[in-house]
């Protein structure tokens, strides 16, 4: 832990600036005096801590000069069983939700649906955690939207009302997870635009998954029943 201490000190000194790309691994490692492959734990450490962002093929860019709080980025009980319960509820509400949509979107909002993904994919690119959440909304909004019912409208608002029901703690994860979440939006998107009301469903079952198990294995706690289940059925869509 004291090279974790190093280096946020370093950090927090001002030796790169935010977004900057810090030292290739071989030279910081260098610098430091420790193997490439211990710089490489901690820098993974750094990252869940949510001050640095580490891109494949790119390097290792410095995200934020403070570490998220111990209460902030571990969660207390009463959060975790909050958020495992939305996304239980997600699963159970949300596929069928986004079948209907399927069947009532007009080529209008899916054209603002499309521009909904192109700028949630850029606030990911950016890591910009305000207009990540921002645009989740907006996603599973203008999805209730295109059902024309009120009710459901409203059901969904109060569900998404935290985008942690489809981002929880979303820069903690490993960016292939990262990778994998932006994914299954852009499948519901494509089912949508398809009009394909099956896939439409499975998308979104995939999604709810996906999160789940990704949030369960990074704050090891335990799965819903009905999300555990679900993961045993999420192979054959």
């Amino acid at each position: 832990m004291k090279l974790d201490a190093q280096l946020v000190q370093m950090i927090s000194d001002g030796s790169w600036k935010v977004g900057e790309r810090l030292p290739a691994e071989r030279q910081l490692s260098a610098d430091l005096g420790v193997s490439r492959n211990t710089l490489r734990h901690v820098l993974k450490r750094l990252e869940t801590r949510g001050m640095v962002s580490i891109r494949k093929g790119s390097g290792c860019y410095l995200t934020s000069r403070e570490p998220h709080s111990h209460k902030t980025d571990l969660m207390d009980d009463d959060s975790v069983i909050n958020l495992m319960s939305r996304l239980e509820a997600a699963y159970l509400f949300l596929p069928e939700l986004v079948g209907l949509a399927a069947l009532r979107i007009d080529s209008l909002e899916v054209k603002k649906l499309e521009e909904i993904i192109s700028k949630l994919g850029s606030a990911i690119v950016e890591q910009d955690m305000n207009q990540i959440k921002a645009q989740t909304k907006k996603f599973f909004y203008k999805i209730a939207t295109a059902t024309d019912n009120p009710v459901v409208d409203e059901v969904v608002r109060s569900l998404c009302v935290s985008a942690s029901v489809v981002f929880p703690r979303f820069l903690s994860f490993p960016e292939d997870e990262r990778a994998k979440m932006f994914g299954d939006f852009v499948r519901i998107f494509r089912a949508l635009k398809d009009k394909n009301v099956e896939q439409a469903r499975c998308a979104t079952r995939r999604k709810i998954v996906n999160t789940a198990v990704a949030f369960s294995k990074l704050r090891n706690v335990p799965l819903s029943p009905v999300i555990a289940n679900a993961v045993q059925e999420e192979a054959r869509c």
